[in-house]
């Protein structure tokens, strides 16, 4: 397969890697101007505009941070769309439902392949093969991109031919911000009566509630690793698109308006560009505990 990937951040990366090691020809291209010696010299080629996909691609690939960021990369003379060569266009990233839409709309007139196609998971789990995807859009489109898909995740999942798997996405990082909050609770409970983290998390890992997403988190918060592979600002961003959602559908999210009251203060607690499991230290600092990593003053 010929694959462009745009966005070289950690998903970006761990994607390109995932596809050259299966011996795909992989274009990569970044807002940001960097070498990325390690994936060139391993195979990987330079665009120098997304339009410039086209060239030498049959699928675009897309890992951004947030609207502005898709909308820069999709519109525009140098943007994915500017350039009708019958490709598909799939974009990875976590982004509101409108924006998607909006360019949802613009590909369908550019004769391009939209799909929406956010993904549940770390860049680990990206290269050992265990990410979700979640995949919406033209279903041709989702028939023609089946085998990257699949050579990029576990598990892929069709969920209709509009934003349905926007929805689906941020749905999930609602349950991810609620569980990692009582995972912090339980912890500060715990270890207050004579539990120590390691052994309650053991306990909920081998309990009807355990999960990959406990099991995960467990090595860090054991050994009070808080190197992001998920940031608390990006997660607070996505908490403020449900709730935009939901607004927009008159429904009231109470436990999802909480977290993201909850997420906010531990951005300001210093944690914003760390791991969203810093909603720990940032509760210890609240209930009167030595937290795990300082806390700013508030």
């Amino acid at each position: 397969m010929r694959v462009a990937i745009l966005g070289m951040g950690k998903m970006g990366q761990a994607l390109a890697r995932r596809l050259l090691k299966s011996g795909n020809e992989v274009w990569i291209w970044n807002r940001t101007k960097k070498s990325f010696k390690e994936l060139t010299e391993a195979g990987a080629h330079l665009l120098e505009s997304p339009a410039e996909s086209w060239e030498h691609a049959d699928y675009a690939v897309s890992f951004v941070s947030d609207d502005n960021a898709l909308k820069s990369v999709y519109v525009g003379n140098l943007g994915v769309l500017s350039k009708n060569k019958g490709g598909i266009a799939i974009d990875m990233s976590t982004v509101s439902p409108e924006a998607s839409a909006e360019i949802g709309e613009r590909a369908r007139e550019s004769g391009i392949g939209f799909l929406r196609s956010p993904v549940s998971g770390n860049p680990q789990a990206l290269i050992s093969g265990n990410l979700t995807i979640m995949v919406s859009g033209p279903k041709l489109a989702f028939d023609k991109a089946s085998e990257l898909l699949n050579a990029a995740g576990a598990r892929v999942i069709y969920l209709g031919d509009g934003e349905q798997a926007r929805v689906a996405k941020l749905a999930v990082n609602s349950i991810l911000a609620a569980t990692a909050e009582m995972l912090a609770e339980v912890i500060v409970l715990c270890e207050s009566n004579g539990i120590d983290r390691e052994t309650i998390l053991n306990v909920i890992t081998n309990s009807s509630l355990g999960s990959p997403f406990v099991a995960a988190k467990t090595p860090g918060l054991v050994h009070h690793n808080y190197e992001a592979t998920f940031s608390s600002a990006m997660l607070l961003k996505d908490l403020r698109l449900v709730l935009d959602v939901a607004k927009q559908n008159r429904l009231s999210l109470p436990i999802t308006e909480l977290a993201s009251d909850l997420m906010a203060k531990t951005c300001d607690a210093g944690f914003a560009e760390m791991d969203f499991a810093t909603v720990l230290p940032r509760l210890q600092a609240e209930v009167g505990k030595e937290p795990d990593l300082p806390v700013l003053p508030r």
